[in-house]
């Protein structure tokens, strides 16, 4: 009885148009005012659980200074400095102009850790330079949308860092972050592989665009000689390595590696490239904090849920229904799968993120399913959802700086989009290809 009436009164909240935080607190806060001591939520308990909700297990810090070293690094100009890296050699080749763009969206997808962060960065810059050499508008802009969502795919990824809090918040012990990174970089990976073999096959079709141009600045770049170049360049082509690189061997945990690519992110900008002043430092992370706080409230307001539904025990009797019913593992993900992308459809990511996670992720332990390939698998689905209308971020950030419509470009992300779908159900439905990142 109580399951029931939380499940409905959250739906119809969503229904009326409430946002997903207050029908979250709403529906947790009814639970002790409707049913008193019957119910298993108390108003403290509701309370606690937002307080510590954005900051459990260093997950809210983790995210906020993986942002703030997204922004430092996204005024410092290191999306220029990783184009004409790979632009120098790959520029005049057929299709590498925009096999460059979606490169460099997974570059900087892994510095940034946000998909909408990685298409505005990386979007605003290659967008008109692939225009002025002769590709097609909507082509362009469809393969900086899809591969920008990569960045949140591609380690460190915000969305997959609170995945984990909710996952273990329900689970009741902690999931190993660094493992659901070295997986989850193996799936971006391969979606950017596929990102560039449709974008490869599309131009030996339909032609590589202006030539004589893409030649003329190719050229242009190759007048200064290589190492000029790559000293320009390295310290935003390492920054991946740096972030990367300290949590897979072990020297930091990913706090301490996203404080390190802060200070990082601050020392390239204001002292190398010297493209931020000392005295923009404050501005910059004032903003981007203030910019944080809704999903730091989305975060909070998730972990409530989690335990809210943890409380009435609807993962359990829902995890020990469709084990009674014999639903096996690979139609069980197959289904997540395809709610997580009708989900992503209609509601934002985090929001998406806070209903499905929790809701799972003990019906995929109980099936003896791997949930780290799992959630890395809803990553990707709901990394999609960025792309398509009404709530694709990526795609509304694209839509600005392509000046077209909505539906204009939604025509064209239909084959990209498939593309990462596959991927999406590669993961999820082949766990034991991944065996070698799991946990003893």
């Amino acid at each position: 009885m109580i399951a029931l009436f939380l499940i409905s009164f959250f739906g119809m909240m969503l229904f009326l148009g409430f946002p997903m935080v207050a029908a979250i607190l709403f529906s947790a806060l009814l639970l002790p005012l409707c049913f008193g001591g019957a119910a298993p939520v108390h108003f403290m308990d509701v309370v606690d659980w937002f307080v510590t909700g954005a900051s459990a297990n260093n997950t809210g810090i983790t995210i906020i200074l993986f942002m703030l070293a997204g922004e430092f690094m996204a005024k410092g100009k290191l999306t220029e400095k990783i184009f004409n890296t790979f632009s120098y050699f790959l520029g005049k080749k057929r299709g590498f102009m925009p096999i460059v763009s979606i490169a460099t969206c997974m570059f900087y997808g892994a510095i940034s850790g946000s998909g909408p962060a990685t298409t505005a960065a990386v979007g605003g810059m290659c967008y008109p330079l692939l225009i002025s050499m002769g590709y097609d508008r909507m082509f362009s802009a469809a393969i900086l949308v899809t591969a920008g969502c990569l960045g949140m795919v591609i380690p460190p990824s915000v969305p997959l860092t609170g995945a984990s809090q909710l996952a273990g918040t329900i689970l009741g012990y902690q999931v190993d972050l660094v493992v659901l990174y070295k997986i989850s970089a193996v799936a971006g990976v391969l979606a950017g592989i596929l990102l560039i073999a449709y974008a490869y096959l599309y131009c030996k079709r339909h032609g590589n665009g202006d030539q004589v141009k893409i030649n003329a600045m190719v050229d242009e770049l190759r007048t200064h000689r290589f190492g000029a170049v790559l000293k320009e360049s390295i310290w935003a082509l390492i920054t991946p390595l740096i972030i990367l690189g300290t949590i897979f061997t072990g020297i930091a945990d990913t706090a301490e590696a996203a404080a390190i690519s802060l200070v990082y992110g601050i020392l390239v900008s204001v002292f190398l490239y010297k493209t931020v002043k000392a005295n923009e430092i404050f501005s910059i992370a004032k903003r981007c904090i203030q910019n944080g706080m809704p999903l730091m409230i989305m975060l909070a307001a998730a972990t409530i849920f989690s335990s809210t539904m943890t409380a009435v025990e609807i993962p359990t009797k829902l995890a020990n229904f469709l084990v009674d019913s014999g639903v096996s593992g690979g139609a069980l993900i197959s289904l997540v799968l395809l709610f997580m992308l009708i989900l992503g459809t209609f509601m934002d990511a985090g929001g998406a993120m806070s209903i499905i996670v929790p809701l799972v992720s003990p019906i995929l332990v109980a099936m003896g399913m791997d949930i780290y390939t799992c959630l890395v698998a809803v990553i990707v689905a709901q990394a999609i959802g960025l792309t398509t209308p009404p709530f694709g971020l990526c795609l509304f950030v694209m839509c600005g700086v392509a000046d077209c419509s909505v539906g204009q470009m939604t025509k064209r992300l239909i084959l990209p989009i498939v593309l990462l779908i596959a991927v999406a159900f590669f993961v999820g439905l082949c766990p034991g290809l991944f065996a070698w990142a799991l946990p003893a």
